[in-house]
């Protein structure tokens, strides 16, 4: 049973655009690493990150979720 569902929620990402916030968090960064891991061919994911500008967002990203 554990299985069909895992197969319909893969089903449901695949193909479209998922957008996080609070992905630098906790649960966040296990959000991100189960997606990724799972790869349920999501056509995008967006990450809403805190930053005083993009580059210091970016390395935020790359700091703590990326790692």
């Amino acid at each position: 049973m554990e299985s069909m569902d895992a197969a319909r929620i893969i089903g449901y990402f695949k193909g479209k655009s998922i957008l996080i916030t609070g992905s630098t968090g906790f649960l966040g960064k296990i959000l991100v690493e189960k997606i990724l891991r799972v790869k349920p061919d999501v056509n995008k994911m967006y990450l809403v990150v805190r930053g005083t500008d993009a580059l210091s967002a970016k390395q935020r990203v790359d700091r703590e979720v990326s790692s």
